[in-house]
């Protein structure tokens, strides 16, 4: 480095300090501007975000008020007991309210205004049906109620309500996709432009040095105002990495707050849907009284409807529990972001065996096995070291082929500074077009036949990059995957606390 800039030195003092002095000002107003546009555009990028879930949480509100109603009509006609009115005249008193809310929201979206208006409609077409039957129940009139209930006006009104809802649903979900994919890219954008910052202004600082270096006696003037302006570059050096490392502190505690609150709405569908399951159990129950003592013993229609009550909360649950899954590898990545490293000795085959033991029933059923070969000791983080190579084995033992006696391999090849460990199996391999995103969060390569979110390979690679690794892999479709894991043999005090 040096002798290329004593080559190029007359060309440089030509360049001219001046010269190099506004280059070096209008980087800093550029990354400086640029980084101020960023923060503001990731700040919109979260709020557009936030507005998203809101929007989702006023849409399932309002169709629980529906259902709410609806579980309220039912129990009053099956029962006749007007204290479930009470229910009914809460739910129908919340839902204008929460329409209006839901259409205030979607203001700045002309087609979901639209849908928006639909639900209103239909929504007050079931409402007025159901009071219909209430009113007639009030009035005694019990048999046009019921006869009401059986036209099948009201149920085809749900479904269709329903399909518009969930239409709705769809699309937000597609609009927080987008948002939340901008607000990444802001964040990474930020990240970026500040890492380009300060290498930028080092690399000014640098040259400023070896000018000042390669004056002569006639510009020792010169010299002395250059050790200045040297000076306060070092200084904005360390303010812009200050700034850096607290960007990437807020951009930890935003996947933190973001991943936590949306905690909220879930435990609230899941209090909902235990709710609703209870309201379910007690009608069917009823019903069957109802029947039992009409002497009508013909439940086919019962059966059907908790045929579908069922399907429903099938499906809601199994989205609970997706949607739990991904906010916990969320708030996993995210602490993991922020805990300290611990570096102390690790036997790395014993820790290799413990990993293997935990899957030696799954090789069984697999026909495979896995193979250890020496590996030696480091002093590094155990926690992180044994999230590393559990996610590899596991990957590997997931994606065994079945036409072909499985095989795991773990190797370490040493060097002064590093050892190099490499996991490679024998199985169905990454498609070339894939291994640039396997280690993306929540991407995953290949058929998707094998339980799993995307999230592992994920966290391998940030794992190895805060101990100060690389990993790397090398696949052939069909035939088996290595991934390369270099840590160095010592995790560096000043690691610690890192990121």
């Amino acid at each position: 480095m040096i002798s290329k800039l004593s080559s190029a030195g007359p060309r440089l003092t030509h360049f001219g300090q001046p010269t190099l002095l506004a280059v070096g000002f209008a980087l800093l107003i550029a990354i400086s501007g640029t980084s101020i546009w960023l923060v503001n555009q990731a700040r919109g990028d979260a709020a557009a975000v936030a507005h998203t879930l809101e929007v989702e949480n006023t849409l399932s509100s309002v169709q629980l008020f529906l259902r709410r109603a609806e579980s309220g009509q039912r129990g009053f006609l099956l029962t006749r007991d007007q204290s479930y009115l009470r229910l009914f005249s809460a739910s129908s008193s919340s839902l204008g309210p929460g329409i209006d809310q839901l259409r205030k929201l979607v203001a700045d979206n002309p087609a979901q205004v639209a849908t928006v208006d639909t639900i209103s409609e239909m929504a007050g077409k079931k409402m007025a049906e159901m009071q219909r039957t209430v009113d007639f129940g009030l009035q005694g009139q019990w048999e046009d109620a019921l006869r009401v209930v059986a036209s099948d006006e009201g149920e085809n009104l749900m479904r269709s309500l329903a399909q518009t809802v969930q239409g709705m649903k769809v699309e937000e979900s597609r609009l927080l996709t987008l948002r939340t994919a901008s607000a990444t890219q802001s964040a990474n954008w930020l990240l970026y432009v500040n890492l380009f910052g300060v290498v930028a202004i080092i690399t000014v600082a640098a040259i400023a040095v070896h000018l000042s270096q390669r004056n002569t006696r006639a510009l020792r003037q010169a010299h002395a105002a250059l050790s200045v302006i040297n000076e306060d570059l070092e200084k904005r050096v360390e303010e812009r990495t200050a700034d850096l490392q607290e960007a990437n502190q807020e951009i930890q505690t935003f996947a933190y707050i973001v991943s936590h609150d949306l905690r909220s709405p879930l435990v609230n569908i899941m209090g909902f849907t235990s709710e609703l399951e209870e309201l379910r159990t007690d009608l069917f129950h009823r019903l069957e009284a109802l029947r039992t003592r009409a002497g009508d013993t013909d439940a086919a229609q019962d059966q059907e409807l908790a045929k579908d009550f069922d399907e429903a909360f099938g499906f809601i649950k199994a989205s609970i529990i997706k949607m739990d899954r991904l906010i916990k590898a969320i708030l996993d990545l995210s602490r993991q972001g922020r805990s300290e490293l611990q570096p102390v000795p690790v036997d790395m085959r014993g820790l290799v065996d413990g990993i293997a033991a935990t899957v030696a029933h799954q090789l069984i059923e697999r026909e495979a096995r896995i193979e250890i070969g020496p590996l030696p000791a480091i002093v590094s983080d155990r926690m992180a070291l044994e999230q590393i190579f559990t996610n590899l084995i596991d990957n590997a033992v997931k994606y065994l082929r079945t036409d072909v006696p499985g095989r795991i391999e773990v190797q370490a090849v040493e060097t002064s500074a590093y050892v190099l460990f490499s996991v490679s199996d024998n199985g169905r391999g990454i498609d070339p077009r894939d291994r640039g995103r396997v280690f993306e969060l929540f991407r995953r390569s290949g058929p998707q036949d094998r339980p799993g979110e995307g999230i592992g390979l994920a966290h391998v690679r940030t794992l190895v990059r805060r101990l100060g690794g690389s990993v790397l892999l090398d696949s052939q479709l069909g035939k088996g995957t290595t991934f390369k894991v270099t840590l160095p043999k010592t995790l560096a005090a000043q690691r610690k606390g890192e990121e």
